[in-house]
């Protein structure tokens, strides 16, 4: 003899095969919202076990609509299947059961609202709007340096000697005038210089010195949302941040869409991740698949020989995966994890002096395909 359960807003309920109502278990009015929000994630309530722990008494079949998996309830009797009987005849006649469809509608429009604040409350969110932040300051502050340095050079074209932005920019923004300059930095001038000041209007010297401060400020800004998310970092991720700095451990966070989806995430996947193009042109054209993504912005990974940047971005995905978990499910913190990194990419780099013979006949290959296309292109345009 089989059941069937199924659950709305008010709570679980269970009826037999010819749909009568066999009990009801309902949640707490104060409750509703955080047990519908629990369903959603595919937790277990006690409502849900209590209910199912009444009917097997008395059924030998209990079939449930559920988001979950069969195991998860550790009971034989158990199945899924979505939809049931059960629930499909509820839906149906809401009205029966003393639901009304204005009262739902309500819930669930609050429900949303629920998640939405717990969401926005979630530490990895600002981590995420604060590391994209930064991404879209450094865009800007370069192209504004670069048109700075050109309108400047306008007025002061000696001062293409600094080479440091930073440097130029607090010069420009700290003195107002040539003279000014050069006495806050004498060494950095020559002696023989053009003097274009009588040709400047005093007005055009103050916007560029209002630019100049405007990218500056830009700069600070930087600088303390750098230190933010060190400080998310640090409180967060640990683990995540020992191993590769807070920098990339933000962007792996934020191209994962959170730290619990990056725990999650197979070593493959997070050896590979932000290299999505590279993958796609891989499995519609045939080319090379990538080795790495994100995780190439490591020093370790940049500064290692080119045959070995595989095996090590491999070897540090793994580790990354492996931190991340640390992070969000056991909150421990393990100090040794990048010594020991850097002990394997050591062996890895000492075991592989050279390449491989199969590694340089591919390169071969490949040098000889690109050579054979541009021929085949030359031959084209002479036609």
């Amino acid at each position: 003899m089989e059941c069937y359960i199924t659950y709305c807003v008010k709570g679980f309920l269970a009826f037999n095969s010819e749909n009568e109502l066999i009990s009801e278990k309902l949640f707490p009015e104060d409750e509703i919202l955080n047990r519908l929000a629990d369903i959603d994630d595919k937790k277990i309530v006690p409502e849900e076990t209590e209910i199912i722990d009444e009917v097997s008494n008395d059924y030998d079949e209990i079939i449930i609509e559920s988001n979950k998996r069969r195991s998860d309830y550790g009971n034989e009797k158990v199945n899924i299947k979505t939809p049931n009987p059960a629930g499909e005849y509820l839906r149906s006649n809401y009205e029966e059961f003393g639901l009304d469809s204005e009262e739902i509608t309500e819930i669930y429009r609050n429900l949303a609202i629920y998640r939405i604040k717990k969401e926005s409350s979630s530490e990895d969110k600002h981590l995420i709007q604060a590391i994209n932040t930064i991404d879209e300051i450094d865009e800007s502050i370069s192209k504004q340096i670069e048109r700075i340095r050109e309108w400047y050079a306008l007025y002061f074209p000696e001062m293409e000697v600094i080479r440091n932005n930073e440097t130029y920019i607090r010069l420009i923004s700290e003195n107002k005038s040539k003279d000014e300059i050069i006495k806050a930095k004498p060494e950095a001038f020559p002696d023989d210089m053009i003097d274009l000041e009588e040709d400047i209007n005093p007005k055009d010297i103050e916007i560029m010195n209002n630019y100049a401060n405007s990218i500056y400020e830009m700069q600070q800004t930087r600088k303390n949302l750098e230190e933010y998310v060190d400080f998310k970092m640090q409180d967060i991720a640990p683990n995540l941040r020992l191993l590769v700095g807070s920098s990339l451990g933000a962007k792996l966070i934020s191209h994962a869409g959170g730290l619990k989806r990056l725990a999650v995430y197979p070593s493959s996947t997070v050896q590979i991740m932000g290299a999505e193009k590279a993958l796609f042109r891989h499995l519609k054209s045939g080319d090379r698949p990538p080795k790495y993504g994100l995780i190439y912005q490591h020093p370790q990974v940049r500064g290692a020989k080119w045959w070995n940047r595989g095996k090590i971005a491999r070897m540090l995905a793994g580790m990354i995966s492996h931190a991340a978990r640390r992070d969000v499910f056991t909150k421990t913190f393990d100090e040794n994890a990048f010594d020991e990194f850097i002990k394997k990419a050591e062996e890895i780099e000492k075991n592989n002096p050279f390449p491989t013979k199969t590694t340089k006949k591919r390169n071969e290959e490949r040098s000889k395909g690109k050579n054979k296309k541009r021929k085949g292109k030359k031959k084209r345009k002479r036609r």
